[in-house]
């Protein structure tokens, strides 16, 4: 399916400043433009201070030279820490490594007012201050750059249409957290969300308007899942939610609350259509005598056994390995 349901982009409004847009705020239509928009800003970032950096350096050098024609007036207009401020509590954008780069890019704009500053009052260059200065930008381009690969890296393990994790990045990740459920002996849980008469969808309104129902329903299960569950575009209209820490009592009630969400947020689509959708859900733990594929299999089992149970309802598979319930001791009296 085309990812190309996505509503245009407002143009941003214009600042007074020469050259310069006001920031915007990160966009909100999904994990993977959101990435995007980071990645933009850190590029922008990039080539702003290496031209704030030349600006300072040859102020510094050449103090009584006429500034370039093209150049601007201030010595530290960026649009960096604007757009930080603007977005610092977005939860892409609040933490520590993002948090670090603002806190260099403030120190390198201190250090270079305190460099300029005194160069204007008393016509000195305090080489300290220089030095760090320029230790300074090393950093702050040095951590621009880890930060861009970083994103980079998600954008290549997030499904472009919907957001959640791509099925390329799955099975290395399930099998981790198979890994650790077995070390810690916490359970874990598989379930699979397919949606319900998806392809009528398609059939009747067309493949744009099932990327909007699809793009919605990925939104409710990454907002409604737990902080620590992930959520994969496991293939077409089924998505792939790996719960750790949650026993199948627990995973049930997950589902279910996310069934419900599903039901009760109808789709509108681009035309004023308002579309309702449901789905049905299968489950099943991780063991230790099975692999990834086997536990998948066995709630895709439990999946089969919702459709054929009547749609929109959640099956949990509780005992993949087919042993016998434990027998309860009686007690004696």
């Amino acid at each position: 399916m085309s990812d190309q349901s996505q509503p245009a982009k407002a143009p941003p409004a214009r600042s007074n400043r020469k050259g310069h847009e006001m920031p915007e705020s990160v966009a909100d239509g999904g994990m993977a433009d959101a990435e995007r928009d980071i990645l933009a800003e850190l590029e922008k970032a990039l080539g702003e201070h290496v031209s704030l950096l030349l600006r300072w350096n040859r102020k510094l050098v050449l103090p009584y030279a006429s500034a370039p024609e093209d150049s601007d007036d201030d010595d530290h207009d960026c649009d960096f820490g604007a757009w930080y401020e603007l977005n610092r509590h977005n939860r892409l954008i609040d933490q520590p490594a993002m948090h670090a780069l603002a806190a260099t890019h403030k120190q390198l704009h201190d250090s270079a007012k305190r460099l300029l500053t005194a160069q204007e009052v008393d016509g000195d260059i305090d080489s300290a201050e220089f030095d760090m200065m320029s230790l300074r930008a090393e950093s702050f381009f040095a951590q621009l750059r880890r930060l861009e690969r970083a994103f980079r890296t998600a954008r290549s393990d997030v499904d472009p249409l919907t957001g959640t994790y791509n099925r390329q990045t799955m099975l290395s990740d399930l099998n981790s957290e198979r890994e650790r459920a077995i070390r810690t002996n916490v359970p874990t849980a598989i379930a699979l969300v397919d949606l319900d008469h998806f392809k009528a969808v398609n059939d009747t309104y067309g493949h744009q308007s099932g990327d909007v129902v699809l793009q919605s329903i990925a939104g409710i299960l990454q907002s409604h899942v737990r902080p620590f569950d992930k959520v994969y575009r496991y293939g077409g209209e089924e998505f792939l939610i790996c719960l750790p820490n949650a026993d199948m009592k627990q995973c049930a009630r997950v589902l279910e609350r996310l069934r419900r969400v599903i039901e009760a947020s109808p789709v509108s689509l681009t035309d004023g259509t308002i579309l309702p959708v449901t789905a049905s859900i299968g489950a099943a733990p991780m063991t230790k005598t099975r692999s990834v594929e086997q536990i998948i299999e066995k709630a895709d089992k439990a999946l089969y056994a919702a459709k054929e149970g009547g749609r929109n309802r959640v099956r949990v598979w509780r005992n993949p390995d087919g042993k016998p319930p434990p027998k309860k001791q009686k007690q004696d009296t």
